[in-house]
């Protein structure tokens, strides 16, 4: 990144992003470093819920499953509270509030995405299933992630990116 002085002391930031990565309509917001896209909440509920399904499909179980339905709301709950407890994921889950009105403005990075995936996916497994995250799990927060900026991707593509294995080796660990 340049900075170019002006006379009248405004500064403008002159940033190369790869727009390859950009998909029409998406937003960038400048941070300390660099930009970074953003994401609304339907975006991340969007991966998440496609994510949830992959895992579900590739492990051959029903994603109405309790492992899923609770690592989904334990993630959704934690994007806008990271440091809401179990009690407030159930009661998210069970008794929700009005729909959020800014469901379709990009707020969040991915970095705040990764690590609301990740918390709510270790939460439901401690609370839920009284254990910690497994492979399962694993896929759930590759497939949700990859899915957040390709909602294209396919197995196939969470697999080769995000393991040094091939797919049908991920698919024996489920």
């Amino acid at each position: 990144m340049s900075i170019i002085d002006f006379p009248d002391d405004d500064r403008i930031h002159i940033v190369d992003i790869d727009v390859s990565t950009l998909r029409p309509g998406d937003m960038l917001a400048l941070t300390e470093n660099s930009p970074v896209k953003l994401y609304s909440r339907d975006a991340v509920r969007t991966a998440m819920t496609d994510g949830v399904t992959m895992a579900a499909d590739e492990a051959n179980i029903s994603s109405g499953d309790s492992r899923f339905v609770w690592a989904h709301a334990a993630a959704m709950t934690l994007l806008d509270n990271p440091s809401a407890n179990w009690a407030t994921v159930r009661n998210a889950h069970y008794a929700p509030g009005p729909a959020p009105t800014d469901d379709d403005d990009p707020q969040y990075t991915r970095d705040q995405v990764s690590q609301a995936v990740n918390n709510g996916i270790d939460l439901a497994a401690k609370r839920e299933r009284h254990t910690v995250a497994d492979d399962l799990d694993n896929l759930i927060v590759n497939a949700a992630l990859t899915l957040l900026d390709d909602p294209d991707a396919d197995f196939h593509k969470v697999a080769t990116e995000n393991y040094d294995e091939c797919p049908s080796v991920i698919r024996s660990w489920l």
